[in-house]
């Protein structure tokens, strides 16, 4: 199927050059305004050297393409040098809760590498799950939301964590759980297949599955099918809450009991506890009388919870099953926050551990910020992850994040949200494989200096 956008890259070898180069492709694209975009995106990648000042854009079409080329300053145009292309890439993969009905759809349609790598788990999971995971991803009366109107640049509860109505078989533990998992090792293996591969790894929750199986820990078949039971086995847990508040663990420490447990600690100013449905409850009121923001999570479970403890022994017996190998790409820990050992890593009493233990984001992410000049890639859906990485305290002036595919609420297309994450790694010096990228397409021959 035809793609719904094109990434279109410029090099040149000096920033005077490269500007000259955007006017005379934006005039040459003008002139032609029934020339196929593909083509010109096929000719610019393939056939010009790629030189040190790079631009990189996504279009819909050639006017698209030249009104971006037109205004580079314009956030959607992306520009600069490429630097050393040793920068340390760290692939995070977020847990469940921003997943929604036709998540990747458009990748699903217009990209085969991806396809293919979903179809494989989607097959795999049948027998399990007795769903195919593609009929509740992508039900034919599916439409997208409206977009959101919070603001830019504010810590908001529901804009940061991308809430939203959605049908139940998509917060059920035993559904969401595996169909996050495929997405995202589907959209991990899309990216790999271009050229784009981490040389770090961090996974939040269900997330770190998805990074243990990028890191060679588990096999794909064999981490398909963890998932799936470990996702049936938290089914059967009574039923509890979690929600977000506005505090760092420290200072929420003194609004909690003994019923309650730090599932999470995400940042200096926001955590996730888990528990009994009435505990959470006399939370939420003790923290509306202290003036502390709070936000229920839609989940019928207290993940990372002490409710989870009694569940450990059996999550050791399914952990025990696949063949656990030392991780060949370095691999943050949820339970340690801080990289993930081989003894860890082949340990079945470590995954039952990572069940009911706090995620330790923060800690993960100060990690993640002492590596030199890092580019951090949220690989899934929303942006929560990487609004955490901004907002992170170590954060690094040096550093790149980006994102790839878009939230429920947000109009632009997920082709264009991986197309731009991509051309930005051009832009900073990866190199891609653009035969993946631009496969067995006509190429439009160009002027020399266009």
């Amino acid at each position: 199927m035809t793609r719904p956008y094109e990434l279109v890259v410029l090099s040149a070898s000096s920033s005077d050059e490269l500007a000259a180069a955007a006017r005379g492709l934006a005039r040459f694209l003008t002139d032609r305004p029934s020339l196929p975009l593909a083509a010109v995106a096929g000719s610019l990648a393939h056939d010009r050297p790629q030189l040190p000042h790079r631009l990189a854009l996504v279009a819909r079409d050639g006017a698209d393409a030249a009104r971006r080329l037109q205004a580079p300053a314009a956030r959607e145009t992306l520009i600069g040098r490429a630097t050393a292309a040793e920068r340390p890439v760290a692939f995070l993969f977020p847990g469940v809760g921003d997943h929604y009905a036709g998540m990747a759809a458009g990748l699903y349609r217009s990209e085969p590498l991806f396809r293919r790598a979903l179809d494989y788990c989607a097959e795999a999971l049948m027998d399990r799950l007795g769903r195919d995971l593609r009929e509740i991803l992508y039900p034919e009366d599916f439409e997208s939301a409206p977009p959101s109107g919070g603001p830019d640049g504010k810590l908001d509860l529901a804009r940061l964590l991308g809430r939203h109505e959605r049908s139940a078989d998509l917060d059920r533990t035993a559904i969401a759980q595996p169909l996050v998992f495929a997405v995202e090792y589907a959209l991990a293996e899309y990216l790999a297949g271009l050229g784009i591969r981490p040389t770090a790894l961090a996974g939040y929750s269900l997330g770190e599955y998805v990074a243990a199986c990028a890191a060679g820990v588990l096999a794909p078949e064999d981490a398909l099918e963890l998932v799936a039971r470990r996702a049936k086995l938290i089914e059967t847990a009574p039923e509890g809450a979690m929600v977000a508040v506005l505090l760092g663990a420290g200072r929420l420490a003194e609004h909690l009991d003994d019923e309650l447990s730090l599932s999470a600690a995400d940042g200096p100013r926001l955590s996730v506890v888990g528990g009994r449905i009435a505990a959470v409850e006399r939370l939420e009121r003790r923290l509306a009388a202290a003036g502390v923001a709070s936000l229920r999570l839609p989940t019928r479970h207290a993940f990372h919870s002490a409710m989870l403890e009694p569940f450990e022994e059996a999550m050791r017996e399914l952990a025990a099953g696949p063949p656990l190998s030392p991780p060949a790409i370095p691999l943050l820990s949820n339970v340690t926050g801080t990289w993930l050992t081989e003894a860890q890593a082949t340990s079945p009493h470590y995954w039952a551990q990572h069940m009911s233990r706090t995620v330790r984001f923060d800690d993960e992410l100060a990690e993640l910020w002492r590596l030199p000049a890092p580019i951090l890639l949220e690989v899934g859906a929303g942006r929560t992850l990487s609004t955490l990485v901004r907002q992170h305290p170590g954060r690094r002036p040096d550093g790149t994040v980006l994102s790839t595919l878009p939230t429920i609420e947000a109009r632009d297309s997920d082709v264009a949200g991986v197309l731009t994450a991509v051309g930005r790694l051009w832009v900073e010096g990866m190199d891609v494989n653009w035969r993946a990228l631009l496969p067995d397409r006509p190429r439009e021959r160009l002027p020399q200096a266009p």
